[in-house]
């Protein structure tokens, strides 16, 4: 232990770690999320597809998707 307290002291270090600057866990909730859906391997390659033409990630497209559809709403 008084090897690894000179290491640390050596390299500015005080503690190895603090808690007091730490914020309340919060859960997420399923409230805002889509849940997990089954469909076919077509749609899916499909799906894959455009988002790679568009490079953008899966969520970005299907924010777009959702947003085309119902976001007039």
């Amino acid at each position: 232990m008084a090897k690894l307290n000179a290491l640390l002291e050596k390299n500015g270090i005080k503690e190895l770690s603090s808690f007091s600057k730490t914020k309340d866990f919060k859960k997420r909730t399923t409230q805002d999320m889509i849940p997990n859906t089954f469909c076919s391997k077509y749609l899916v390659d499909k799906f894959r597809n455009e988002a790679k033409e568009k490079r953008w990630s899966y969520t970005t497209l299907m924010t777009a998707i959702l947003e085309e559809r119902y976001g007039k709403e």
